[in-house]
């Protein structure tokens, strides 16, 4: 079996998250990978989130789908269905959590990893409004307590199920 150094992400896992980080990250990558219409996400939305839950899902699918436009960098994200997290997922959770908290230095910060990039709208916005309808739930999104990470390193023993969320084509 081969040796491999430990990663910080190796324990970050899907079973891991509070239930509202899992219906973030659920959708995120839903979005993500063009399902972002599947009805069972749709539902889990509205029966989470109530009469927001619909104004919450389409902001969310608005924020992946510019973060895919107007990305500097590539957003690495485990297929869906995967237990396990990259640390873009763990960025995405963080930024969602600080906007929830309403710690705007820190959501700032997570953005401008994630676009390579200065924030700018709509992404704040669309965070704050899918981090409060968790809120007013009753779900809490859990701000991290570790410092920030050095950049992922791509797997050479064949196992990561990682894809990349690429940009699209304008």
């Amino acid at each position: 079996m081969p040796q491999h150094a430990h990663r910080p992400d190796d324990h970050a896992r899907l079973c891991d998250l509070s239930h509202g980080e899992h219906i973030l990250l659920w959708a995120f990558r839903a979005a993500a990978f063009g399902a972002g219409d599947c009805q069972l996400v749709r539902r889990q939305f509205e029966e989470s989130c109530g009469p927001l839950g619909i104004e919450a899902l389409t902001a969310l699918t608005v924020f992946v789908r510019e973060l895919g436009l107007s990305g500097r960098r590539k957003v690495t994200l485990a297929a869906p269905g995967s237990y396990r997290l990259t640390r873009d997922e763990q960025s995405v959770l963080a930024l969602f959590a600080a906007a929830q908290a309403e710690d705007y230095a820190r959501l700032d910060a997570h953005l401008a990893w994630l676009l390579a990039d200065a924030p700018r709208a709509p992404f704040p916005a669309a965070a704050c409004l899918v981090a409060q309808a968790l809120s007013m739930s009753g779900y809490v999104l859990r701000l991290p307590t570790i410092e920030a990470a050095r950049p992922p390193e791509a797997a050479d023993d064949g196992t990561d199920n990682v894809l990349a969320f690429r940009r699209r084509a304008s």
